[in-house]
């Protein structure tokens, strides 16, 4: 999974690179084999848009309780985006998601 999280947390930042935007709040979303889904978050002080600082971020979450089952799909985001409308905030969000095959 850790393979998986790099590869999602390397997509991510080339997006964010790419739009020219940081955020600060990682969510990383984690769905089971029984289709259950839970969504963890951590907000930062400081805007982030590299790959080492979300894999970490990340990577803090998925250890931050015990997994519940096996897991079918790992997706990343980072929203709380250094736009400066922030009317459209939620929309301006970068997310990847990644299947595993069975």
């Amino acid at each position: 999974m850790l393979d998986k999280l790099e590869h999602i947390a390397e997509e991510v930042s080339k997006r964010l690179a790419k739009s020219k935007v940081a955020g600060k709040t990682v969510t990383l979303k984690i769905k089971y084999s029984d289709f259950t889904l839970q969504t963890r978050s951590k907000t930062l002080s400081y805007f982030i848009r590299d790959k080492s600082m979300t894999l970490e971020t990340a990577k803090g979450l998925l250890y931050q309780e015990k997994l519940n089952n096996s897991v079918r799909l790992l997706g990343i985001s980072l929203s709380n985006l250094n736009t400066e409308n922030r009317e459209t905030k939620e929309k301006n969000s970068i997310s990847v998601q990644l299947n595993f095959k069975f």
